[in-house]
């Protein structure tokens, strides 16, 4: 009876009462879907030709001796495959061998110390001999054989395109719940919304689980930088360098996915860092309109991570104490009401992608999570990232190759 009454009084209240009350997710959250779902259902997609140039893959490996066949013979649509040992200690050159004695594989290199993924992959990108590139995770896979063609027709279509990001799919989605949750991350945030930052010309990053690029683009910037978020790293600075990034939601790859909470939040941890130093850091120039680096789709660009990345997380303890402190009994009818707003949201956005429906009865558990777990953590890391620096005390560039961190 209580709940009833307090929704038939939060009813009542004038629409600037009701805006106040829910001025986090007004101005935080609603835009955003608004844009994702507005895009996909008003905006159509209409992708450029498939192309046959001939393309260079570059693998590169460290203790992948379970995952990295199945991602080599997924990459029959290449001309040339390039593999990367970056120091394994199981029996990944010995897999490595196989696919060369195969002739799955036209070049293989190992380096004996473990030195990154992004110093193994410019290893591999010197012997590319091939206009286009695909660099992906050695536990990628392509899902079908037109894929790479469907890419790459973007940078024939437009010769200042210097990167194509693939769409992205969990293998493993049916593994646990934190996998499903993730599955329906992935065709949210990154398939619909990269779709959505496509359409406006503001994508930020060109997945490194899967990506194509012009080799000659990456000559131009000097290949991979070493950071934790090589990935995000290498895509601002091909804007930096004036190339355009697309993004491929017809091109479908798919990638393994932490299975358990834990792993989860030590991957977002890393992501998270990642974004205060690529976005913040290292390319906050992007956010000066006086800088001689100054391009104003480039600072929109940056403003949509900052916003959507750092202060959407930053703001969410103030909303949270603000809505303890100045609703009294309405708090639990707020965030339910936050909680069904968001569901509907999050299930419109699957129905329009096109996705499997068999995600959506997962949909209420993705929205607790993500808004009582991975929000609040977000919350953490960045703030940690911050104050302590931890990208640059992070495992995933060892420490004899931290002093090229920029």
């Amino acid at each position: 009876m209580d709940t009833l009454l307090s929704y038939q009084l939060l009813t009542a209240l004038a629409p600037a009462d009701i805006a106040l009350l829910f001025w986090y997710s007004l101005l935080l959250d609603v835009p955003r879907y608004l844009m994702t779902i507005g895009t996909a259902a008003v905006v159509p997609h209409v992708p450029p030709t498939p192309t046959d140039y001939k393309i260079s893959a570059v693998v590169a490996c460290h203790n992948e001796e379970v995952h990295l066949r199945e991602c080599v013979e997924s990459l029959r649509c290449v001309s040339e495959i390039i593999v990367v040992d970056d120091g394994s200690t199981d029996n990944t050159p010995y897999v490595i061998a196989e696919l060369l004695v195969e002739g799955k594989i036209a070049k293989a290199f190992r380096i004996e110390e473990r030195s990154s993924k992004p110093h193994a992959v410019n290893v591999g990108l010197k012997y590319a001999s091939h206009p286009y590139v695909l660099i992906l995770d050695s536990d990628t896979v392509i899902l079908d054989q037109g894929a790479v063609r469907k890419a790459a027709g973007y940078l024939a279509e437009d010769e200042s395109v210097g990167g194509v990001s693939l769409n992205i799919r969990i293998r493993n989605q049916d593994e646990t719940l934190i996998t499903r949750h993730q599955a329906i991350e992935y065709v949210v945030s990154i398939g619909m919304g990269k779709r959505m930052s496509d359409a406006l010309g503001i994508l930020s990053n060109v997945s490194g689980a899967a990506g194509l690029f012009r080799k000659s683009a990456l000559d131009d910037v000097g290949g991979l930088d070493i950071e934790v978020a090589e990935d995000a790293a290498l895509s601002m600075k091909l804007r930096a360098a004036g190339w355009k990034l697309r993004f491929a939601p017809d091109a479908w790859a798919a990638t393994r996915a932490p299975e358990t909470i834990h792993r989860l939040l030590m991957q977002r941890l890393r992501w998270d860092s990642s974004i205060v130093t690529i976005w913040w850091r290292k390319f906050a120039k992007n956010l000066n309109p006086f800088s001689k680096h100054f391009a104003p789709m480039n600072l929109l660009t940056s403003l949509d991570v900052v916003v959507y990345s750092i202060l959407l997380p930053l703001l969410l303890p103030v909303y949270a104490l603000w809505l303890y402190n100045n609703t009294d009994g309405f708090t639990p009818v707020i965030l339910t009401t936050i909680f069904m707003g968001l569901t509907v949201m999050e299930s419109c956005i699957i129905l329009l992608s096109g996705i499997s429906i068999k995600l959506l009865p997962y949909v209420p558990f993705y929205v607790i999570v993500q808004n009582l777990i991975m929000r609040p953590a977000r919350t953490i890391f960045v703030v940690a990232e911050m104050v302590f620096l931890l990208s640059r005390r992070d495992n995933y560039i060892p420490k004899h190759q931290r002093w090229r961190l920029t």
